[in-house]
C-alpha cells in the first residue's frame, strides 16, 4: 500500500482494490451496479487511507457543483444586514444542511473591486449546486433571470416585478404598507407622512404602491412631499423626520423603513418641537414578533422575514434532493399589532445595522 496517504487518487484506490476507476467512482457517488462485497472493500480502503475526493476536480470533470452558495445582491450601504441576522441565517443553514453533509460557500462581498459587480459569480464559476440570494433585488436586476435560466435550484429573499417565475421566499411589503396606511386613515388621519427605505429596489417600490393604493381607496390625494426615502443612518432618519414634521398639518408618521430605529424618530420629532404619541401618531414596522420600535407608537407592523426565509430554505433543500420541483413561492403577510408587550427592540436584535 502507498505510504503517502495524502496523495491517494481514485486510480490508486482502484489499483489497491483491483477494480476499475469507474467502479470506485460509482462507490464515491453512491451509484448502483457494484457488488456489496466490492463496495465494502473500496470503502474500507478509503477509510484506512483517509481518502477524500477533490471537490474542485470533480466539478470540472463532471460539471457538478459542490456547495450551496449564499450571496447578497445589494451592497452594504443599501442593505446593511446585521450580525444577528447572519448568525440566525447560519443557524438555519446549519440546522437544515449539516445533517446532509453539505458544503456552504458565502460570497462575502461580490461588489468589492469589481467595475461591474456580479453577485452570482460563484454560480458562473461552477462552485454552486444551489444558490441562496439574500435580497433585496434592484428594480433593474438582470442577474436573477440568468440564475433562473441556469436550472440550478435557488431561492431569493425577495421578489421582482414582472418576473413572477422567480423563486422567492419573502414578505408582501405592498400589503403591509396598504394595511398600515388604512389603519392610520381609520384613526382619522389625512396627512400621513411615510419613511421609505430601499429606493431603487423592489421592496421600496412595493411600499410606495401599497401606500398610494390605500390613499386612493380613501379618496385622499397623494402628496409627494410626504413620501421620503431614508438610508440606514441615524442622522439621515432624524433629519428626514424633522423635515416631515415641520409641516404643521402632518398628524401621522408611517415608519415603513424597517430600520427599527426609534431613537432617531424621537430625535427628529424633538427638533420639530413635537412628541410622538402626543402631537402625532406613529406606526412603525419591525422584523421582530411582539417587538416595538417605539414605545409611543399607536401600532407596529410585524414583517415575518425570518419565518418566510426559513420556509424557503426548507423547500430549497427538497428541491436540491429532487423531492419537489422549483421554483419556490413563499409569501408571508405582515401582521398588525396594536398592543406590543415585548418592549423596544435592542440594537443587537435588529435585522439591519444603523450605520451612524
Amino acid at each position: 500500500m502507498k505510504q503517502n496517504n495524502m496523495n491517494w487518487t481514485i486510480y490508486d484506490i482502484a489499483r489497491e482494490a483491483r477494480v476499475s476507476a469507474k467502479t470506485v467512482s460509482r462507490v464515491l457517488n453512491d451509484k448502483p451496479g457494484v457488488k456489496e462485497t466490492t463496495r465494502a472493500k473500496i470503502l474500507d480502503i478509503m477509510r484506512k487511507v483517509q481518502y477524500h475526493p477533490h471537490m474542485g476536480a470533480r466539478a470540472l470533470r463532471g460539471k457538478r457543483q459542490g456547495c450551496i452558495g449564499i450571496t447578497v445582491p445589494a451592497p452594504l450601504n443599501v442593505a446593511p444586514l446585521s450580525q444577528s441576522f447572519f448568525i440566525w441565517l447560519f443557524g438555519e443553514l446549519f440546522r437544515l444542511f449539516s445533517p446532509r453533509g453539505e458544503y456552504l460557500c458565502f460570497d462575502m462581498n461580490p461588489f468589492a473591486a469589481q467595475p461591474k459587480p456580479d453577485y452570482a459569480r460563484g454560480l458562473w464559476q461552477q462552485l454552486y449546486k444551489a444558490c441562496i440570494v439574500v435580497g433585496p433585488l434592484a428594480l433593474e436586476d438582470k442577474t436573477i433571470f440568468r440564475i433562473h435560466e441556469s436550472g440550478v435550484p435557488y431561492v431569493v429573499f425577495g421578489r421582482l416585478d414582472g418576473f413572477p417565475e422567480c423563486s422567492y421566499a419573502t414578505v408582501d411589503y405592498e400589503e403591509g404598507c396598504y394595511e398600515s396606511t388604512k389603519f392610520l386613515i381609520k384613526r382619522g388621519h389625512k396627512r400621513i407622512a411615510m419613511l421609505k427605505a430601499f429606493s431603487g429596489y423592489e421592496p421600496g417600490l412595493e411600499r410606495r404602491r401599497g401606500y398610494l393604493r390605500a390613499l386612493e381607496e380613501a379618496g385622499l390625494t397623494p402628496d409627494e412631499n410626504l413620501i421620503r426615502s431614508v438610508t440606514f443612518g441615524s442622522r439621515n432618519i432624524a433629519n428626514v423626520v424633522h423635515r416631515l414634521l415641520a409641516q404643521s398639518d402632518v398628524t401621522a408618521l408611517l415608519d415603513c423603513s424597517g430600520v427599527e430605529d426609534g431613537a432617531s424618530i424621537r430625535e427628529g420629532a424633538r427638533r420639530a418641537g413635537k412628541v410622538p404619541g402626543k402631537d402625532f401618531e406613529v406606526l412603525s414596522w419591525t422584523y421582530a414578533d411582539n417587538g416595538a420600535v417605539l414605545a409611543e407608537a399607536c401600532a407596529h407592523m410585524w414583517l415575518p422575514v425570518r419565518e418566510a426565509a426559513s420556509e424557503g430554505l426548507e423547500l430549497l433543500g427538497e428541491w436540491i434532493d429532487e423531492k419537489r420541483a422549483g421554483p419556490i413561492h413563499v409569501l408571508y403577510r405582515p401582521v398588525l399589532n396594536e398592543k406590543v408587550t415585548g418592549g423596544e427592540i435592542p440594537k443587537p436584535k435588529r435585522l439591519f445595522d444603523v450605520l451612524d
